[in-house]
């Protein structure tokens, strides 16, 4: 109880100091703009007349709050902010209901006067894993510095975003199609280490490639050492889109915490116009996430989306997951559909029904309610 007392009077402080310092009222074509609707432009840097903007507010937009004649170009502040309500419905057993406050996180990026370098801190206030006794370190999502070598690469050093173990699960909160990761991705993925790594981004080609600390979110430090790489290509990139845009990704993660691990996965995303298609394969010896595990797995998961209307989609997914491929019958399967409602840029609103099979318990279905948006 404290805890959601706590959440939400830390969520009403963020908020007011984002959102009510007063209802803002910004004249265009003559039409009062809503408050959200200022703000969402404000945060995709739309507005671009600094006295139509306060600066808490310039804080922040795109560019951040920018100063002259100082070693720091601009500051920027954002909050990532997200909620779940869950209903659980077994075939057998009791019925549950669980809402979940999983993210209030607030980040700060420093930009340096060279326009190259940066510096990041961002921490998830809520976070709280079982069994991890550092309730500082394990809400930490993001603290590193970086510098862009030339136009097409960046250096960083420190936590950076999530680690790329597969596609899916290298997805941040906002970019999540649905309201869980995949099965393969939030068993394999979700996870963020301290390393050395090194992105590049070219017409053809992306790659993220790094060697960390094998350990997760700082929890156990020197136990071994980690290497993920992610390789993506873009080869209607010529097109301009006119046949859609396809992607090709490979990934590969091995490394050694307490007990060796290794993960290979593969992924191909389309999305032609209103239609979006995703799917990926991921095999794992062994993996490290914020559960680990020896077991040898697989999985795959098919996703097909449509947008209706510029706010509205409807999603579905097809979800295979193999725990352990040296036990019979430990399959499990999910059925998901649902709808996504984005009324602002920044925010979006989806609803899920999954249908979970078991080959060794019994079934269940699952009703979730999240609600997410960023400023």
């Amino acid at each position: 109880m404290r805890r959601i007392l706590l959440t939400i009077f830390l969520f009403l402080i963020s908020f007011n100091a984002a959102f009510c310092i007063e209802e803002v009222k910004l004249d265009l074509k003559e039409e009062k703009q809503s408050t959200f609707d200022y703000l969402s432009d404000v945060y995709y840097g739309k507005i671009e007349n600094k006295d139509e903007i306060s600066p808490l507010l310039r804080l922040f937009s795109q560019k951040g709050l920018e100063f002259k004649n100082s070693p720091i170009n601009s500051v920027k502040l954002t909050l990532l902010y997200a909620s779940t309500a869950t209903y659980n419905l077994p075939e057998r057993g009791s019925k549950s209901f669980v809402h979940d406050f999983g993210v209030l996180e607030p980040m700060v990026t420093v930009k340096f006067n060279n326009n190259r370098s940066e510096a990041m801190f961002d921490i998830n206030t809520l976070r709280d894993f079982k069994g991890y006794s550092n309730e500082f370190t394990e809400k930490i999502n993001r603290v590193y510095v970086a510098h862009d070598i030339n136009p097409n690469q960046r250096i960083l050093f420190g936590q950076g975003s999530r680690l790329p173990t597969t596609f899916n699960g290298s997805l941040g909160t906002m970019a999540q199609e649905f309201v869980l990761k995949s099965q393969l991705g939030r068993t394999y993925g979700d996870i963020m280490s301290v390393g050395i790594r090194n992105y590049g981004k070219y017409k053809y080609l992306d790659y993220d490639i790094g060697v960390y600390d094998s350990t997760r979110y700082m929890k156990d430090f020197g136990r071994g050492i980690d290497f993920t790489g992610y390789l993506t290509l873009k080869p209607f990139a010529d097109f301009n889109e006119k046949y859609g845009n396809l992607k090709l990704g490979t990934g590969y993660n091995i490394g050694e915490n307490y007990s060796s691990y290794n993960i290979y996965s593969f992924y191909l995303g389309y999305d032609y116009h209103k239609l979006h298609f995703r799917t990926e394969y991921a095999n794992a010896d062994g993996h490290n996430s914020v559960v680990s595990s020896n077991n040898k797995s697989d999985g795959f998961y098919t996703t097909f989306a449509y947008d209706l209307t510029e706010k509205i989609s409807v999603i579905g997914r097809y979800d295979y997951f193999n725990p352990n491929k040296n036990v019979a019958k430990d399959v499990v399967q999910e059925y998901t559909a649902g709808i996504t409602y984005k009324p602002y840029k920044n925010m979006k609103v989806m609803l899920n029904f999954a249908r979970r099979n078991y080959d060794n318990k019994n079934d269940s279905n699952i009703i979730m309610f999240a609600t997410r948006f960023i400023i």
